[in-house]
């Protein structure tokens, strides 16, 4: 199913693209064999992957893709993958480093992250006023620095409904927020110390409608401007393959209940389970059958 839109998007997902680099290693690190997995990932990828599989129309734009080998062997993934993302708004830059990411996935399924290029990443030229009329949700993440807030601001003034993921420093995008979600692992990267249900309180004092704080297997903190704060637990699953990208399924998972008009109880329970049947799955780019989550989720 090709779900990507470039003239009438459902959803516009701006953000980070990346060559992800997948080795299995054992529980001191050391790698299990000497195969690596290379696929796209990202969280504008992982996320706009996902809701394509949903049948949502969604327009993916992002991290500008350079010229060496690396960014042509992303460009062949992103052109054959089996759900059509297209590339159209990921712009080609002769010059632009394209982040890659390594990916050292442990038994239990957790997994340890290094990259390069993330600094030096280049953002997508501004998009083109036609996509915005039909006021698509707009899905964004901060790694882009100063042009992805701007690009932020901008889709609300067009009137699109904004998804924040990972933005609690910026106080111009919580403000413009309808859901803001965020994890506790990267609260505390941010140096952001206080409990969960205290920091999704004061995202929606700073304006946000919903906030959200994940908080891995013990589920999540909600805090809603009009019906206040709950927390969900997490779905359990077993065999755990890989936890790389459940957060940005969470956030896809977030996103289809926002289009689809859901209940907000009902949205988080079906992102939640989204995140959790993704693990089973080695990479960041879900393919989770709309039919599986709901029946784990009944």
């Amino acid at each position: 199913m090709n779900s990507s839109s470039d003239s009438a998007p459902e959803v516009i997902v701006y953000g980070t693209v990346c060559l992800d680099r997948f080795l299995r290693v054992d529980d001191a690190g050391e790698p299990l064999s000497a195969e690596v997995q290379e696929m796209p990932g990202g969280e504008a990828f992982n996320t706009a992957t996902a809701l394509c599989g949903w049948g949502v129309q969604t327009l993916l734009t992002g991290t500008a893709l350079g010229s060496d080998a690396e960014s042509d062997r992303l460009r062949h993934h992103l052109d054959f993958h089996p759900l059509g993302v297209s590339r159209r708004y990921i712009p080609d830059i002769p010059d632009a480093v394209t982040p890659v990411c390594t990916v050292s996935v442990f038994p239990d399924g957790e997994r340890k992250m290094s990259g390069r290029g993330y600094a030096q990443a280049i953002a997508p030229p501004p998009l083109p006023k036609a996509v915005f009329s039909k006021r698509p949700i707009y899905v964004c993440d901060p790694n882009l620095g100063e042009a992805a807030t701007e690009a932020a601001l901008h889709a609300q003034r067009f009137g699109c409904l904004i998804i924040a993921m990972d933005y609690a420093r910026t106080q111009e995008v919580v403000a413009i927020s309808r859901i803001l979600v965020t994890s506790r692992e990267m609260l505390a990267k941010q140096k952001i110390d206080e409990e969960p249900t205290i920091v999704a309180q004061h995202l929606v004092l700073q304006g946000a409608q919903t906030a959200i704080i994940t908080c891995g297997p013990e589920g999540s903190v909600v805090f809603d401007r009009d019906e206040g704060g709950k927390s969900f637990p997490a779905f359990a699953v077993q065999d755990i393959q890989d936890t790389t990208g459940a957060g940005d399924i969470f956030r896809a998972g977030l996103t289809l209940g926002l289009l689809r008009n859901w209940h907000l109880e009902e949205t988080v329970r079906f992102a939640s389970a989204a995140a959790a049947l993704h693990c089973r799955e080695l990479g960041g780019g879900s393919r989770i059958a709309l039919r599986n989550i709901f029946d784990f989720c009944l």
